[in-house]
């Protein structure tokens, strides 16, 4: 036919090259033209050939879904779904939780599931969208969400919102530790001495903890005088002085122990005002003296003359707990021996010298109990010719003891 396509054999002359490329060119051009007819009359009658009513319901069914589309666009995953995403660390969205059951249900959820970050993304969102009265009515109801919140915004150190907040929450107690620690978190001690007389007649009427923070008052406007004096001393730890009233003790038993009460550096007059106990004044005091190796003060402040010459515990002191605390200050062993003497239980001495190692009043226990097979063992169990092994020795070779085995 005309529109066939027909390659002649030539020679490869320049000439005939030349005509050879433009008759391929001008072939190539027939091609595409008759593939591109053949496309539009293939559409066509594809087109043509569908049921007008077919196309119409087709039409309608890709409204319908466009239209639901639109209506589940901004609808809400599934609680479940949204916390479990969270948790994955998946992409989730909570602004779509417009009412406020669908707020609720979400964080009983987290809750339920008890993830962290999801309650406190939850939550951080409902602070957000609710006005404060109904915030505070759907935490109020769930504290461990509260305490998630409260938490955090202790982390970013919102302490004012925070005690806003619990005093909200009726959390009259925790308010006021909140309050005290922002009172006493920065500053010198002046600075922290007007804070906490603020807050004393501000928030901590009838809060039980109010002596204390008068106690506190009280230690800082005493030592606050010493502190500048003090501060020449590099080896002393003098911030000890401000942090407490047992630390304060501590110090001023450790480098001024025996000073007249009618001194500010006197731990008696310290130990006066703040009604300290026998047992909290003689913790402290013989901690502080056994640090300085001060062994003689130890005795004198645990132990006093018994009947019959013997050794008694002064006061209500818990004597075997000093004996093990001045053992671990390296106590001498004459020191200790002493100690354990006021232990009234033979079987309670016995014990804890055999623990703490003191062999003299293991001896003696044993004597008394007339118990010549048990010292024979724990004379064997010593090192030969120790301090120990010689006395249990001399004591069985020599006491006039009638054993009772």
């Amino acid at each position: 036919t005309s529109d066939d396509v027909v390659f002649e054999d030539t020679l490869a002359t320049s000439g005939s090259t030349r005509a050879l490329e433009a008759r391929v060119k001008e072939v190539a051009k027939q091609i595409a033209a008759e593939g591109k007819e053949q496309e539009q009359a293939s559409l066509s009658t594809q087109v043509e050939s569908r049921d007008p009513m077919k196309l119409e319901a087709e039409l309608k069914t890709v409204r319908r879904k466009l239209e639901s589309f639109h209506v589940t666009k901004y609808q809400p995953d599934p609680a479940v779904t949204t916390v479990q995403n969270i948790m994955l660390g998946k992409p989730f969205c909570l602004e779509r939780y417009k009412s406020l059951k669908k707020k609720e249900d979400l964080l009983d959820c987290a809750l339920e599931m008890g993830d962290g970050d999801a309650i406190l993304a939850i939550t951080l969102m409902i602070r957000r969208s609710l006005n404060h009265p109904k915030f505070l009515s759907v935490i109020s109801s769930r504290p461990l969400a509260a305490n998630h919140l409260i938490n955090y915004m202790i982390t970013r150190h919102e302490m004012n919102q925070v005690i806003d907040l619990l005093h909200a929450l009726g959390r009259f107690h925790y308010a006021g530790v909140v309050a005290y620690r922002q009172a006493t978190a920065r500053g010198g001690i002046d600075d922290r001495i007007r804070k906490l007389k603020k807050l004393y007649h501000a928030q901590m009427s009838g809060h039980e903890d109010s002596n204390l923070v008068l106690e506190q008052i009280n230690l800082l406007e005493r030592v606050s005088p010493l502190l500048a004096a003090e501060s020449q001393f590099a080896d002393r730890q003098v911030s000890n002085l401000s942090s407490s009233v047992l630390q304060a003790l501590g110090y001023l038993s450790t480098w001024y122990y025996g000073t007249p009460e009618n001194n500010l550096y006197s731990p008696s007059a310290l130990i006066k005002m703040h009604k300290l106990t026998r047992t909290q004044a003689n913790w402290g005091m013989v901690r502080a003296r056994a640090s300085v190796l001060a062994w003689k003060d130890c005795e004198s402040l645990l132990v006093g003359k018994g009947w019959m010459g013997g050794v008694k515990a002064k006061g209500e002191v818990d004597i075997m707990e000093m004996a093990t605390v001045l053992h671990d200050a390296k106590c001498p062993p004459e020191t200790l021996s002493l100690i354990l003497q006021a232990v009234e239980s033979p079987s309670d001495r016995l014990d804890l010298a055999k623990k703490l190692g003191v062999a003299k009043v293991v001896v003696d226990v044993m004597v008394a109990q007339k118990d010549r097979v048990a010292l024979l063992g724990y004379r064997d169990s010593l090192t030969r010719s120790s301090e120990g092994w010689v006395y249990a020795d001399h004591v069985i070779n020599k006491a006039n003891v009638k054993w009772k085995n």
